[in-house]
């Protein structure tokens, strides 16, 4: 992926952050974003290697409305 590409992905991530969570949950996400930068992409199991990233969003939001997902 060109480097461009990678910035444009990452800034609109960093535009939806900003502008739809307040502070205080900005705050607690911190703490668990120090899980992210520790992971090992190598470990992951196959169908999350294989799944696209709409399919990622949607597994997500399907775990927390169901309560099998927890942040």
């Amino acid at each position: 992926m060109k480097k461009n590409e990678i910035d444009e992905i990452l800034e609109h991530l960093t535009q939806k952050f900003e502008d739809d969570v307040p502070s205080l949950a900005k705050m607690l996400v911190r703490k668990k974003i120090g899980k992210f930068k520790s992971f090992d992409s190598d470990t992951l199991p196959e169908p999350l290697k294989a799944c696209t990233v709409k399919e990622l969003i949607d597994i997500v939001q399907e775990g927390l409305e169901s309560g099998k997902f927890k942040i």
